[in-house]
């Protein structure tokens, strides 16, 4: 028997606001059009998110005609007070008639324009079991319109329409300003889209061109770009030869020439060639979108402080409600029911939290769409907030701290006559070897031609590699340990320059043949230029630095003479997170700085797990923050830039909570009148609005703090650097430095 689950009527998940992607709170009922406030619905109409063109220009002229329709209202009334409040005579009787039922024409298009909207949404977010300010808002309006009705009617009393439609306008004008402000927040996310072009040019077997939609275009298909086009999807280059700029995921400024079998990524430039791609991931789903996708995801995740602000805002509508009702009954029984209807109105407007339902994302979504600008993927807002409390670091060392690729230091040889002789065999050895250590070597040697007939070459796999020459007869080049086991051992001169102090810390390949080794070439890692400037920021941050590194322990010494930071040396996975759990219980909250390959385990234990060279996998599941360019300088930015977040968020929340509650008390004594009220409520949510914007300039001052750090560092650090190996015993030093990640060797390290 089959059992038949039937899909459930509604779904208690955070869901987009269909104009501002604020996440909507309650449950949402399928097929609804979620929107957070009647203020983002009726923007989405008068832009036209949500509609055709007729329906924008027609919710646009609705709001001209309730500004309209309201000064109307405004004038009619103080008409109404200055010539007719207590009419003598029946000319001023009719006069008051005159002017009361001219106001209530005038406020009836103002209800349906404008009352309208607030009126769905306040009945939605009801039926989603989310109890909201609108309500109350809605429940006054109604209120005000209704007693100015009967006054109307009766010919006696007074009139409240001028409240009613001023309530009306300043609260869609407010929400209106609200929401265009959370759009601008998340701008970002659709500069980077807009990266992307709307059709590409795509080639069919035979060789026709058509302009496609992106949408339309699927894996496996061929598509060309022309030089100065921006690369529309993640693909393979098939035929032609360009300069492709990648600077936005790599955050490498020289420009990467691709070839035939190259991978290109989506959203990258194409500065020069003609290129035909293969796709080999939609538009969707290629580099540049999971990024997007990322950060939308990021947003419908809620922190401390947002789910603080929440709960907050679900408790004002009963206490509102509660200290409204009572406003009215007070003042009712010592006045007269009208009074305490604009007393407890009063109190409905000013307390409404529209601020504090702003304070925490505004500021989280500002924070957010600034970071993704700067190459800092957030996993969610939770992750900037525990980012901002973190007190200690540790940092990987390889790949992190270092370029993480070797590179040829020197070569030292025992008879300088036989430099060449060394160097071209070497060449020919590691010509199509795929190690690391072999391509360094072939790096240096990149000026010296290999023979032309090259001999069999013998990988021994863990050890290195072996040729047989008819006048040498077996050449090895590999570690130590091969070389005594290949029966080659150290002449004085080389054993002796190998033994100098500045050369313990070095890893080296060795080149022999006929019993004697010949040649060394002496291999290191080098820092990244910007390391001592990241570390001296996060030092001025007041935060516990130390390097957790798998490397020998003899070989520690040199990096926390560069860095001036201790350095755990010899850990394997497992002793990193000790290390990262002890520092938690000794200092708090820790961050754990890796490049995302070896280091998941760590990043995973971390607080929090900060990844490097996240660009071609902007996904990875084990970091809480990716730093899409290999920038070190973005770790203090982001740690500051954090700080700064919550320091907004902070301010937002006391301001919010403080304005409401103050002009709570206020109102409640009868000293605000409504419409003053309403005002008052539009200036706090502009505030909060205006305050958490503002994170977009703090940004660019910490970027630009951060960047003259770094470059009277990186001066300081080169003029201190020392060269280790002999010069008249060094054919030349290689300056070059590469960013292939890869992991740290020592002296018994082979070439294979």
């Amino acid at each position: 028997m089959n059992a038949t689950t039937s899909p459930s009527p509604s779904v208690s998940i955070s869901t987009a606001c269909r104009y501002c992607s604020l996440p909507v709170t309650g449950t949402v009922l399928p097929g609804d059009e979620a929107y957070c406030c009647f203020g983002c619905r009726f923007a989405a109409a008068v832009t036209g998110s949500t509609g055709d063109q007729g329906e924008a220009r027609w919710m646009a002229t609705a709001l001209g005609l309730s500004v309209f329709c309201t000064m109307n209202v405004v004038m009619l009334t103080m008409a109404l007070w200055s010539y007719a409040a207590l009419p003598q005579s029946a000319f001023e009787v009719g006069l008051a008639d005159f002017l009361r039922y001219g106001a209530l024409l005038f406020t009836a298009p103002v209800l349906l324009l404008l009352g309208r909207p607030l009126a769905i949404n306040a009945f939605e977010q009801l039926r989603r079991k989310s109890l909201s300010t609108d309500l109350l808002l809605l429940t006054g309006v109604v209120a005000a319109y209704a007693v100015s009705v009967v006054s109307t009617i009766r010919s006696s009393g007074h009139v409240y329409y001028e409240v009613a439609c001023v309530i009306l306008v300043l609260v869609t004008l407010g929400r209106w300003l609200e929401a265009t402000g959370r759009l601008q927040a998340s701008a970002a996310l659709d500069d980077l889209e807009r990266l992307i072009p709307d059709t590409i040019r795509c080639v069919d077997s035979a060789g026709v061109t058509a302009m496609t939609p992106r949408d339309d275009v699927t894996v496996g298909q061929s598509v060309r770009v022309l030089p100065g086009e921006r690369i529309p999807v993640d693909g393979r280059v098939t035929r032609g030869r360009g300069v492709v700029d990648e600077q936005f995921f790599t955050g490498e400024c020289v420009a990467v020439e691709k070839q035939f079998g190259d991978s290109v990524l989506g959203g990258s430039l194409n500065l020069e060639g003609d290129l035909v791609l293969e796709v080999t991931a939609p538009a969707s789903a290629g580099a540049l979108g999971r990024l997007v996708d990322a950060v939308r995801s990021a947003r419908l995740k809620r922190g401390r402080y947002q789910i603080l602000a929440d709960q907050w805002s679900q408790w004002f509508f009963p206490v509102i409600a509660a200290v409204s009702l009572m406003t009215f009954v007070v003042h009712g029984l010592r006045s007269d029911w009208e009074t305490g209807l604009l007393t407890a109105l009063s109190v409905v407007l000013i307390a409404c939290p529209c601020a504090l339902a702003l304070a925490t994302p505004l500021a989280i979504w500002a924070a957010l769409a600034t970071a993704a600008r700067r190459g800092v993927l957030f996993r969610s807002g939770e992750a900037l907030e525990r980012l901002s409390g973190i007190r200690a670091i540790r940092w990987d060392k390889t790949g992190t701290l270092t370029t993480g690729s070797p590179s040829v230091r020197g070569l030292l040889c025992e008879d300088e006559s036989e430099q060449s002789v060394v160097e071209g065999l070497a060449a020919d050895l590691v010509a199509g070897s795929t190690h690391i250590y072999s391509a360094a070597i072939r790096r240096h040697l990149e000026e010296t031609t290999c023979s032309s007939k090259l001999p069999e070459i013998v990988t021994v796999m863990g050890r290195g590699l072996r040729m047989d020459l008819p006048k040498q007869g077996h050449i090895s080049l590999g570690s130590l340990s091969f070389m005594t086991d290949s029966g080659l051992t150290f002449g004085p001169l080389l054993s002796a320059m190998l033994s100098r102090e500045n050369l313990a810390d070095a890893a080296c390949v060795l080149i022999g043949w006929e019993g004697r080794i010949r040649g060394a070439f002496v291999l290191d890692e080098a820092l990244r230029p910007e390391a001592a400037a990241a570390v001296e920021s996060c030092r001025d941050l007041n935060l516990d630095l130390a390097v957790l590194t798998g490397d020998r322990r003899e070989r520690a010494w040199r990096w926390q003479q560069e860095l001036h930071l201790p350095v755990m040396a010899g850990l394997l996975p497992e002793q990193k997170l000790t290390e990262i759990r002890r520092a938690h219980e000794q200092f708090g909250s820790v961050a754990m700085v890796g490049d995302g390959l070896n280091d998941a385990p760590a990043l995973a234990a971390a607080d929090i797990g900060i990844a490097m060279g996240c660009g071609a996998d902007v996904t990875r599941d084990s970091a809480d923050v990716c730093l899409l360019p290999n920038d070190l300088r973005l770790v203090p930015w982001a740690i500051h830039f954090s700080r700064r977040t919550i320091s907004t968020i902070r301010q937002n929340l006391g301001w919010s909570f403080g304005y409401n509650s103050l002009g709570v008390i206020v109102a409640a004594c009868g000293w605000l009148h409504p419409a003053v009220a309403a005002v008052l409520m539009v200036v706090s949510s502009l505030f909060v609005l205006g305050n958490s914007l503002r994170l977009r300039a703090d940004a660019s001052e910490a970027a630009s703090a951060v960047d003259e750090r770094s470059d009277s560092s990186t001066t300081t650090n080169a003029e201190s650097s020392q060269s280790v190996v002999d010069a008249a015993s060094v054919r030349r030093l290689n300056p070059s430095r590469t960013d292939t990640d890869a992991g740290s060797v020592g002296h018994d390290e082979v070439v294979s």
